[in-house]
């Protein structure tokens, strides 16, 4: 039999062996109990959307229509990263790395010219205080916008963001201007969201223009959403200067917004270019259970390029949408109108003459679709939309499509 010595006897290298291995065992219940607290106060997510439909596309004042397979019927496709740090005391840290993404051709942006992460790319703190972030972050008109557009955030169906938001269709040589300038994100901005109080979260938005000499030239905006029980309401205003993602132009005012009354008898044009684009919007939807209705009135006003013109002139614009969605089955039928009215009063005659000058445009688009359902992440859907520009010939689209979140 082995005889086992007594603890006092053994060895002084068995003895540095057992501490070792004590200490070991130490430090690694240490490293997993530091590591388990870390992953407690730290949490980062991966995110995103796909989405792609075919079908066919034809904007009022389109040559002709467009077939193929395209990026973002029901939302605009996007992909990345969030993260928050408890700091302690109820204290948070927070970033967001978030990009749009085209998948029908596997480009990143929603065009060519569109950063990696456009959509979202900020740092920040939140708390009792709020929450502020740093960076590019979204703006004014983004949350007010998709919350009461039956079709969400759809921008290639949704009247609401075709009319205010999307450069589609063409009107006496040029694209249709989204009469709400400066993008659904903001570039170099200070976004501050207040606690909420009585059922309102207001938040504040100010982008700097970042532009020597120019310290006049900036974004800045703000915004409140409201919902209690079935009825929802949210209002939001904005002033731009400043283009985004980004803005070419390094010295001097930024052409936001562009309108180009014309003469029917000899057809010449006259492009007038505004500096400055200021919208009012005022919003709410109402849930009946079998019907959910939706409304919103956009008011947009614009300062002209040049004294003589921003004192000739006065341009602005409204947008009326009226929508609704009925649940059916695993989906909904969503339905949506919108009318637009843009208009520039003044004389025009020493550019245009006096006879026939057309100083306004009138845009009517419906969009009847389906969106149904597969699970909670995936869902197909179908739209159809209608178009039509003033004297223009109409647009019909249509589009078969799927989502899937992750």
């Amino acid at each position: 039999m082995k005889e086992i010595k007594p603890l006092a006897s053994r060895s002084k290298s068995s003895m540095t062996s057992v501490r070792r291995a004590a200490m070991g065992s130490v430090l690694g219940l240490a490293t997993i109990a530091f590591s388990m607290t870390a992953l407690a106060q730290t949490s980062i997510q991966v995110g995103g959307t796909i989405d792609a439909y075919a079908g066919s596309i034809k904007r009022s004042g389109d040559t002709a229509s467009t077939s193929g397979v395209n990026s973002s019927g029901m939302e605009t496709s996007w992909w990345g990263f969030k993260g928050k740090e408890e700091l302690g005391g109820g204290l948070q840290a927070h970033f967001a790395l978030t990009g749009f993404l085209r998948p029908d051709v596997g480009a990143q942006g929603r065009f060519n010219s569109d950063g990696m992460f456009t959509r979202d790319a900020n740092v920040g703190l939140s708390g009792s205080f709020g929450r502020v972030s740093v960076g590019r972050d979204l703006a004014p008109n983004f949350i007010p916008t998709l919350t009461f557009s039956p079709f969400g955030g759809s921008f290639a169906f949704a009247p609401l963001e075709l009319h205010t938001q999307t450069p589609s269709g063409s009107y006496r040589g040029q694209a249709w201007s989204p009469t709400v300038s400066g993008d659904t994100g903001w570039s170099n901005e200070i976004m501050y969201v207040m606690p909420k109080l009585g059922g309102f979260t207001t938040s504040l938005f100010f982008q700097f223009g970042e532009q020597a000499g120019n310290s006049g030239k900036n974004n800045y905006g703000a915004n409140t959403m409201y919902e209690q029980g079935p009825l929802s309401f949210g209002a939001y205003f904005q002033s731009v200067k400043v283009n985004n993602p980004s803005d070419s132009v390094i010295s001097g005012d930024s052409q936001v917004f562009t309108f180009t009354p014309y003469n029917r008898v000899s057809g010449a044009t006259y492009t007038l270019a505004a500096s400055r684009n200021d919208t009012w919007f005022v919003g709410g939807a109402y849930d009946l259970q079998f019907m959910k209705l939706f409304g919103t009135l956009n008011y947009s006003t614009a300062r002209l390029i040049g004294a003589a013109n921003d004192s000739q002139y006065d341009l602005k614009s409204n947008t009326v949408q009226l929508g609704a969605s009925v649940p059916l089955g695993k989906g909904s039928v969503l339905f949506s109108w919108a009318r637009t009215n843009v208009k520039a009063d003044g004389d025009f005659s020493a550019v245009l003459g006096d006879a026939g000058v057309k100083s306004s445009i009138v845009r009517n688009t419906a969009s009847l679709g389906y969106d149904y359902f597969l699970s909670k992440r995936t869902d197909v859907y179908s739209v159809v939309s209608y178009d039509k520009l003033t004297d223009q010939s109409s647009g019909v689209s249509f589009g078969v499509g799927i989502r899937q979140r992750f």
